[in-house]
């Protein structure tokens, strides 16, 4: 059975990094499902191709139709997962990887019982520099951001695995989840 490995953790801890690397790596197996936003397009988006992007009133039509598994509310965005992209991916037998905040990650254990839930922690003074040397956010959003992570970081508890991922050892954090996605891979018959 294929499994859903759901990464969260504050903004500016490396995730969306994180998430690039291990699709890199065929042994894992793993599906990028695409979620809807109705956040502006970022110059990366062009490239990533990782999000359907919506207005607010088309993303709530969708919502209605139940074409979005779950939705959240973050930083004055609208984020949903595309039921579709879930449901495609499991019936192909590959694994689905989801960068989902916390409050989403805890709806999902709700709908799926195939589903491994990794936190990426950081130290805030690692997730401030980050996010400044992004250069995509204003100091207040960027303040609201660390505000946000010192609450996200209180849910890691309900998480299957915790991992750091310390400022210039992003690769001691991928072989760390990549070993953890291997794990549950070999546990899953």
């Amino acid at each position: 059975m294929s499994k859903i490995f759901i990464i969260s953790g504050p903004s500016g801890c490396g995730k969306g990094t994180i998430i690039d690397k291990l699709l890199q790596n065929q042994e894992l197996n793993l599906y990028w499902a695409k979620s809807y936003t109705t956040r502006p397009i970022r110059e990366s988006d062009r490239k990533e191709n990782k999000y359907l992007f919506t207005t607010v009133k088309e993303f709530k039509e969708i919502e209605r139709r139940g074409e979005i598994l779950e939705s959240n509310l973050y930083n004055g965005n609208w984020y949903g997962t595309s039921r579709m992209e879930i449901q495609n991916a499991l019936k192909k037998g590959v694994n689905v990887i989801k960068d989902i905040d916390v409050h989403g990650a805890m709806a999902y254990t709700k709908m799926f019982q195939n589903l491994v839930l990794i936190f990426i922690k950081s130290d805030l003074v690692d997730i401030e520099t980050r996010l400044q040397n992004r250069q995509q956010n204003s100091e207040e959003e960027i303040q609201n951001r660390l505000a946000e992570a010192i609450k996200e970081m209180e849910f890691a508890k309900h998480y299957d695995y915790v991992v750091e991922n310390k400022q210039n050892h992003l690769d001691e954090a991928i072989t760390e989840i990549s070993n953890i996605i291997k794990k549950e891979n070999n546990e899953r018959n």
